[in-house]
């Protein structure tokens, strides 16, 4: 009898540990569950915490740039006004730098003063380079070091200087601009003021001197990166071959 018992309690805790068994490892995948669960909401939590992308293009980090064409008070007979593009574009970007007011009397003021400034120190005032802009107007004249020339360049290189809040100047062939506003036959040899790009309409926003039109006035970036051309210091020197240069400045 003693014995029939045995046997009966030994089964009945083989059954147990036999059920005990079966239900253990279901626990144990249950609460690998619920842990990749609480993982992969921790993931998205992450996620949503990220910050957004800000879209450079919708903005003007040149809002203040002032404005000024070559000729502030419309005297375009003056020789000085006549070839005044590089120092009216040396004015407004680096009177943007400074944070400072430009009006008309300042803005012919300042274009007189620069001509004088390269008649005695080069000899001439009538067109410079990119490299001479820079190095005599930007840095000579206004003793501003915040500045750079790159060749080569391609559209993106513009773009991307933009987004980076350096302003653009370029020298470019007018006739190839087809602004118009200038007087025909247009300059061959030209400066303005590259601004914003518009990735909407793939257009160049700029200040350009050669019109009183000129402030936010657009291009399409094609029409204005073929014109994009560097040309000689000196007297209408003839232009020999083409370089896409510009002259970058910063605060």
């Amino acid at each position: 009898m003693k014995d029939k018992k045995h046997r009966i309690v030994l089964l009945i805790s083989v059954f147990i540990i036999m059920v005990g068994c079966l239900i253990w490892p279901s626990q144990l995948i249950i609460e690998d569950i619920v842990v990749e669960d609480v993982i992969v909401e921790d993931i998205e939590d992450v996620a949503e915490v990220e910050e957004p992308i800000v879209d450079l293009g919708s903005q003007d980090p040149f809002e203040k740039l002032p404005f000024t064409p070559q000729a502030p008070m419309a005297e375009w007979d003056n020789p000085i006004f006549q070839d005044g593009c590089e120092e009216a574009s040396s004015l407004m970007v680096v009177y943007w730098a400074l944070g400072k007011e430009l009006n008309q009397d300042i803005a012919r003021q300042e274009i007189i003063a620069m001509a004088n400034y390269q008649e005695e120190k080069l000899g001439f005032a009538e067109d410079t380079s990119a490299d001479d802009t820079a190095t005599w107007l930007i840095k000579g004249y206004f003793k501003y070091d915040k500045t750079e020339v790159k060749k080569e360049i391609q559209i993106e290189d513009i773009i991307k200087e933009l987004q980076l809040g350096r302003i653009v100047i370029v020298p470019a062939d007018g006739q190839l601009l087809g602004n118009p506003y200038f007087t025909v036959p247009n300059p061959e040899r030209h400066n303005l003021v590259i601004r914003r790009y518009d990735p909407d309409k793939r257009e160049f926003i700029t200040n350009d001197p050669g019109t009183k039109r000129g402030e936010l006035y657009r291009y399409d970036q094609d029409v204005l990166y073929n014109a994009i051309r560097d040309y000689p210091s000196g007297y209408h020197k003839p232009i020999t071959r083409i370089e896409k240069t510009m002259i970058l400045v910063w605060k």
